[in-house]
């Protein structure tokens, strides 16, 4: 009996873990849409019909969609004009409705309404189109509806010259909704495959070609651009991807809420990072071009920034623009003395002792010990001794 029991428990077992990792395998993580049927203001002698079916499989040929019934849609539609008692030329909608009519009726509801339904229907997303006829040209226009934000996501438009082109139409309409409706679930998108990544279900390598899948299809997300170059970091195997993630970021950042949003939610600086990259790749023109790229552009960090692009410049023997960008630290921090000690030795590199004594005699005040107050004593005496024999 028990040893019955026992084989029960590992078939559910075997069960359970077979369903585990099917809910994991990303095939599943399809995006539920609905597509209301379309509105045809056509010629009738055209026979142009079933718009919204292509448009349907389409979208399930894409791969990211599911897409609800037909006839599913049609009875929350139904549902919904009910409830609203909404009259067709006068007849009582109770009486009965065709499909035509709910389609008509339809397109002519509060948009609250739409995303009502959708939301019936546990939907993501939300079409409604209309297809028109002008001679021979015909024009699809589909409404993109994201329903949690409760907002239009976009409105698309096609034409095509004759009704033999309105299959090509369609297909092209069909995968604009695809990188629309991707465009709006780029976070939900990175928290699976970052989520999966640390429990153990992806690999690293598995993880990068999912988020590298994610940047091909939308390739100007600066969010997705921002994970990509985190994902790197700290993998040195990874540094010349790292690089051209960091240049990437560089030709989209904005500085706009939502870039400003996203650096603030990766809890690193990439601008920052990149440059070090570059520093310890003894590639400092670099490092010192990612710094004066970002400086005009992205207030936050620009004491940062002005700090490590003076050191840049030492570095460099530039030293009328390392005073420039030291100076423009102490302006914001007084009390910021290794910037002051440092702006005091390119004084004294450039041949200004008395600018140099003057910055030394200013960090004074602001040593942390005994002996660096010492040092910088040492330092004064010993300028103070060469501006002497300098003047003799």
């Amino acid at each position: 009996m028990r040893l019955k029991i026992f084989y029960k428990l590992l078939a559910l077992l075997f069960i359970f873990s077979i369903s585990f990792l099917g809910s994991i395998s990303g095939n599943e993580r399809k995006v539920k849409i609905v597509v209301f049927p379309f509105r045809y203001n056509c010629d009738p002698n055209s026979f142009i019909l079933g718009v919204d079916d292509v448009m349907r499989t389409e979208l399930i040929r894409s791969g990211y969609f599911t897409v609800t019934e037909q006839e599913r849609t049609y009875e929350f539609m139904q549902e919904a004009m009910l409830y609203n008692i909404i009259k067709i030329e006068n007849a009582d909608v109770k009486n009965g409705l065709t499909k035509a009519n709910i389609v008509d009726l339809f397109a002519k509801v509060d948009p609250k309404i739409i995303i009502r339904v959708a939301e019936k229907i546990k939907a993501g997303f939300a079409l409604k189109g209309t297809l028109n006829q002008f001679g021979d040209m015909f024009r699809a226009d589909i409404e993109v509806i994201h329903v949690k934000a409760k907002e239009t996501l976009s409105v698309l438009v096609g034409e095509c010259e004759s009704k033999e082109k309105i299959l090509e139409l369609i297909e092209q309409l069909s995968q604009q909704i695809v990188n629309v409706c991707k465009g709006a679930n780029v976070q939900t998108e990175i928290d699976y495959i970052q989520c999966n990544y640390q429990q153990g279900n992806f690999t690293y390598e598995e993880a990068t070609e999912r988020l590298r899948n994610l940047s091909s299809e939308i390739p100007c997300s600066f969010l997705i651009h921002c994970i990509l170059f985190s994902h790197y970091l700290g993998h040195q195997e990874m540094r010349n991807h790292l690089i051209e993630e960091g240049k990437v970021l560089l030709n989209l950042f904005t500085a706009n809420e939502e870039d400003i949003r996203c650096l603030s939610s990766l809890g690193i600086d990439p601008f920052y990072e990149l440059a070090n990259i570059y520093c310890a790749m003894k590639r400092f023109d670099d490092a010192i071009d990612v710094y004066n790229r970002v400086i005009p552009i992205y207030p936050v960090n620009q004491i940062k920034y002005y700090k490590h692009l003076g050191e840049l410049y030492k570095l460099k023997g530039k030293n009328e623009l390392a005073i420039s960008a030291f100076s423009r630290v102490l302006s914001t921090n007084q009390a910021d003395n290794e910037t002051r000690l440092n702006l005091a030795s390119v004084y004294e590199a450039s041949g200004d002792i008395l600018g140099a004594i003057e910055q030394y005699q200013y960090s004074l005040k602001y040593t942390k010990n005994i002996m660096e107050n010492s040092k910088v004593k040492e330092a004064i005496k010993r300028l103070q001794s060469s501006k002497g024999a300098y003047e003799k």
